[in-house]
């Protein structure tokens, strides 16, 4: 229990107006029940009077729920939408012929509000909702116990810097003529990543939250991984043309860091219950990334190797490499077996070496959208701001609704959209979270911290890699992933300088 003086010291920190409502909210500990339970009332009164074959009364009667839980547990609450969000489907439309997302997954957590129900303001979808609401919990909650504070977060003067050269060149964008909606488009996943990035330390008050969080994620994409081995040899019966996939595009990005937190976990013999989890389920991680024939994600496995020999010391190095020779091993001689021929087991070769071919359309594309990037550039140093389109230069085919604002090479649309300068910022930012990771990862005094920092690093140079050629920074689900391993990262940095 705090003492009187820091209790006096924390109301003291605290600005006049906050403290009014702190006096208000602590006159009645069962003040915040009362409010849960009218606020429930009349959003269920309010369902009752609504059509209920649409899905607004239901929306309506689950926001109480959801916030009871919040305030109850806003940890666990958390962790539940990121179980959901991973195990969503964002992009069911980009999944192979014959494969159908199961109902759960179908879930329109994703799309604005308005698309679905008669509210054509709301501009926000459920994920956005759901943060809301954990926002208002941990603020309210804070006041109503005299412990309002800020917690430390990850590199704050550079997230802070990089989040409003988003917001800078997001106004910028829609001021110029930019399209509101696109903009919106293009800017909410970073938001979820800034955002969290500085949310999740506020939520995390125990050890015990960090392994739920970890547990939850780790346990998501296990589901996530088993599913696709029932898609591919059961839905598909092992028939998928090289350009298919039936995993969504960003699954197998995040299956990579899953790998090195098994190897380092192995390595300082920790969590031996998630450390046998993740030894059942890396070689059905491993397979799906193969199996599901996406590119980059075989390229970035590999180079996250490299980087990981380059952040360990000299002895984990050579323990890691122990580690890799029999996998590296195995892996030749699949190659040797199947390179050729044409069983279904060798498409993930033949797609790798696509790779190689000039004359791929996919690999042609790629090349023409970066000439047209590179002219906006050139054109633009100081940015075209979001909701614009880039030049043209050559043509491109109409591959999607948003082909000529968000390419493939997400580095280089930063920088098309925020100019030099703004390109300059976010990228230091990126630069400064792994640097600060490799730096947890030397100097933490607690095992499982050190492993966490690690994983994190490989998490965002993973997707970086990733995004210089497969548009992963506006997808919802791996944003909401790794800026949850920077919150995470953040808070143990804390929780080992309080140590």
């Amino acid at each position: 229990m705090r003492s009187w003086r820091e209790v006096a010291a924390a109301r003291a920190s605290l600005p006049a107006s906050v403290m009014r409502l702190q006096s208000a909210l602590a006159a009645s500990g069962r003040v915040p029940d009362l409010v849960l339970v009218a606020l429930g009332g009349l959003l269920v009164a309010g369902a009752i009077v609504l059509d209920l074959k649409g899905p607004l009364p239901y929306l309506i009667v689950a926001v109480p729920v959801v916030l009871a839980a919040l305030w109850a547990q806003p940890a666990y609450g958390y962790a539940a939408l990121v179980g959901l969000v991973l195990l969503t489907e964002q992009y069911p439309e980009v999944l192979a012929e014959g494969i159908e997302p199961w109902v759960p997954q179908a879930l329109p957590i994703f799309e604005n509000i308005a698309q679905y129900t008669p509210l054509s303001f709301m501009h926000a979808n459920i994920v956005e909702l759901w943060l809301v609401l954990l926002a208002g919990v941990w603020f309210l909650r804070g006041v109503s116990r005299g412990e309002m504070r800020v917690r430390p977060v990850i590199c704050p003067v550079a997230l802070s810097l990089a989040a409003l050269t988003v917001l800078v060149t997001f106004v910028i964008g829609v001021k110029t003529g930019g399209d509101f909606k696109i903009a919106l488009w293009e800017v909410r996943a970073l938001g979820y990543l800034f955002g969290l990035a500085w949310l999740v330390p506020q939520l995390m008050d125990r050890r015990r939250d960090m392994m739920v969080l970890l547990w939850v994620i780790v346990g998501t994409l296990g589901i996530k991984a088993f599913q696709g081995l029932y898609r591919y040899f059961v839905a598909l019966r092992m028939q998928l043309a090289l350009e298919d996939t039936f995993m969504a595009h960003e699954d197998p990005v995040m299956f990579v860091p899953l790998f090195f937190l098994l190897i380092l976990l192995v390595h300082y013999r920790l969590e031996r219950r998630l450390t046998r989890f993740l030894a059942v389920t890396t070689p059905i991680l491993l397979a799906v990334l193969a199996l599901t024939q996406r590119r980059v994600a075989y390229v970035s496995l590999i180079l996250c190797g490299a980087f990981l020999m380059v952040l360990l010391r000299p002895a984990a190095r050579w323990k890691f490499a122990q580690m890799a020779a029999p996998a590296m091993l195995v892996i030749a001689l699949y190659g040797v077996m199947f390179y050729g021929t044409s069983s279904p087991l060798g498409r993930p070769i033949a797609r790798a070496l696509q790779l190689f071919e000039a004359g791929n359309t996919s690999n042609q594309y790629r090349v023409v959208e970066e000439e047209n990037l590179r002219h906006t550039i050139d054109l633009h140093p100081w940015g075209v701001g979001y909701g614009q389109p880039f030049e043209m230069l050559h043509d491109l085919p109409k591959t999607w609704v948003f082909y000529d604002y968000i390419p493939h090479n997400e580095i280089l649309w930063i920088w098309v959209k925020s100019g030099t300068l703004g390109f300059i910022v976010v990228m230091y930012f990126f630069a400064r979270v792994i640097a600060e990771a490799a730096w947890a990862h030397r100097v933490l005094r607690d095992p499982l911290f050190r492993v966490l920092a690690a994983v994190v690093a490989i998490a965002v140079f993973n997707q970086l890699v990733v995004a210089y050629y497969e548009l992963q920074l506006t997808y919802t689900r791996n944003m909401v992933y790794l800026g949850t391993l920077l919150g995470l990262l953040g808070r143990t940095i804390r929780w080992d300088r309080l140590s």
